[in-house]
């Protein structure tokens, strides 16, 4: 199995209705809050079907989330400037925003030695270096007029 350092956040608000859009303006008001997330991989199956299916039956070994969910609001203070500003390539022009909203939040993955307890650091990032913002992601998941729901996970 194959695991993955990712961040992800649950839409909250009431749902905007199917076949309308979320507008940037409005995206930040969606963003309820944030958890660390994993996706198990089976990576003998996904090189198996990658060629011409794509990553389907690999990617659904299973999902897990941490078990406490950050508010948004407990985030604010760590806002940054994000590591790739100004985004370069530009991205399409309802995917733009002025504020800044990355974070500056250090993520680490540790292995922990089930014989010795020893806990070995195999991945260090920090979420200001997402080429994507949460606002960025939520506005293009919707731009085809996919309704969000409070609850939602991205």
């Amino acid at each position: 199995l194959d695991f993955e350092l990712e961040m992800a956040f649950f839409v909250g608000g009431p749902s905007n209705e199917l076949g309308t859009p979320i507008k940037m303006d409005d995206a930040e008001k969606r963003i309820f809050g944030v958890v660390l997330m994993n996706d198990w991989s089976a990576r003998d199956i996904q090189k198996w079907e990658y060629a011409p299916l794509g990553p389907f039956l690999g990617k659904s070994v299973g999902t897990t989330i941490s078990p406490w969910v950050v508010p948004l609001e407990a985030l604010l203070s760590y806002r940054c400037k994000p590591s790739y500003w100004p985004q370069d390539p530009s991205p399409l022009p309802y995917l733009r925003h002025e504020k800044e909203f990355s974070f500056d939040i250090p993520l680490t993955v540790s292995i922990v030695d089930s014989n010795t307890a020893r806990q070995s650091v195999i991945s260090q990032s920090n979420s200001r270096f997402l080429y994507w913002s949460m606002k960025q992601q939520l506005v293009s998941h919707s731009s085809n007029g996919c309704n969000m729901r409070s609850g939602d996970l991205l």
